[in-house]
């Protein structure tokens, strides 16, 4: 098995690596789609990789063997009220401490619970490295939410007590410094997309969709994604051009935003496919991306997008703004009007060229910067510098 420039020169070594994060496989948006991805990156490369995480009804607790990524379900706190953050932390320490002679570093995917969980089992680890990543900005983000939850003070001193903490955004990297966070003991990092599996070409599933030209969204029907606005602004763009619109992905606004799209008069226009295994098929059946979140991380349906070469429309915020660069490899909408989304949709179904070039750097930036294998040869390295000890520096 061949190994990375990046690992050939910090030397030939396995690495044991142990994720905390809330959900996992199954579950794949977000974080623990970003999660999976990298373990299974790292398994792919000869690492070993343990997950922490939460019980699922169905799925074993323990021993878990997901191509290499070992799941360990033992966290299993109390699902409601107050003692849940406390009922989870217990259990995040519990599995720490069971696995402490396995693991050479820990890397939680969230930045709550999951960085209370690695503050206090630090000093019970014998010196093995903590790295928290919090998942998102903006009020859906774990530094708003933190602001918001009781006790916050206590909370944050023992979230700074982590070793370090990584940023995939310039503005969860701004939110966290403001908490407190030394600039020395944070990195910018990234999120990857397998860009093999995301690029352009046929499609499998062009038969059950409505007809070309189309524009897609996917991710959760979830309130963060500002789906109504959208809607409201395809009540323009249907008047003016025969594009469809499909929503993929599960959520629980679906019932909402359905009784909308009747309402809008949009019936036969907008297409819900549901959750679906591969969003990759729904992508290359597509013309147009389109994402109006008022809050993201860095979103791995953007990725994906990207990836894909299409010609990506989203929401000028935090996260989206780290990978598009507007008018060069797709357009940010500064306005949450429906006005200002269908005119940016309507000028790039209107220029097939201009939305071609925009499609095609996009793809590009994905090869040079965030291609799966780019982002854990980050890691990587990072994760050799922070168990010998070289970083953060002291």
């Amino acid at each position: 098995m061949s190994t990375s420039p990046t690992e050939q020169h910090a030397g030939p070594s396995p690495l044991s690596v142990c994720y905390v994060v809330s959900y996992f496989h199954p579950f794949a948006s977000g974080a623990e789609g970003q999660a999976l991805a990298q373990g299974l990156e790292l398994a792919r490369r000869g690492h070993r990789v343990h997950v922490v995480t939460k019980s699922i009804p169905g799925y074993p607790i323990d021993d878990e063997d997901y191509h290499g990524v070992y799941i360990h379900r033992w966290v299993r706190p109390r699902s409601l009220g107050p003692l849940f953050g406390l009922s989870f932390v217990a259990g995040v320490m519990k599995a720490l401490r069971q696995l402490r002679g396995e693991i050479d570093v820990v890397h939680t995917h969230q930045g709550l619970w999951e960085a209370v969980a690695t503050g206090v089992a630090r000093r019970r680890l014998g010196g093995i490295p903590t790295l928290v990543q919090p998942a998102s900005a903006g009020y859906y983000g774990e530094a708003d939410e933190l602001r918001r939850t009781r006790g916050s003070g206590l909370l944050r001193r023992i979230i700074l007590a982590n070793t370090g903490f990584a940023a995939i955004s310039a503005e969860i990297e701004r939110q966290w410094i403001q908490l407190g966070v030394p600039a020395a003991r944070m990195v910018r990092m990234a999120s990857g997309v397998d860009s093999e599996r995301f690029r352009p070409g046929p499609s499998a599933v062009e038969s059950e969709l409505l007809p070309r030209p189309r524009a897609v969204f996917t991710g959760r029907l979830h309130p963060q994604k500002n789906l109504p606005l959208l809607l409201e602004a395809w009540t323009e763009v249907a008047r003016r051009s025969p594009a469809n619109l499909l929503l993929v992905g599960p959520g629980n606004d679906r019932a909402r935003l359905e009784e909308m799209v009747e309402a809008l008069g949009l019936s036969g226009r907008v297409q819900f496919t549901g959750g679906v295994p591969d969003p990759a098929d729904y992508l290359r059946a597509a013309d147009l991306f389109v994402l109006p979140s008022v809050a993201e991380g860095m979103s791995n349906s953007l990725l994906e997008a990207m990836a894909t070469a299409l010609p990506c429309v989203a929401s000028r915020i935090a996260g989206n703004t780290d990978l598009i660069d507007d008018g060069r490899n797709g357009r940010l909408v500064e306005r949450a009007q429906p006005s200002a989304w269908a005119a940016a949709i309507l000028e790039l179904l209107d220029d097939s060229a201009s939305a071609r070039r925009l499609g095609e750097a996009a793809r590009r930036r994905i090869d040079e910067e965030f291609a799966l294998p780019v982002v854990v040869d980050r890691y990587v390295d990072l994760y050799r510098r922070m168990i010998a000890g070289t970083w953060p520096a002291g």
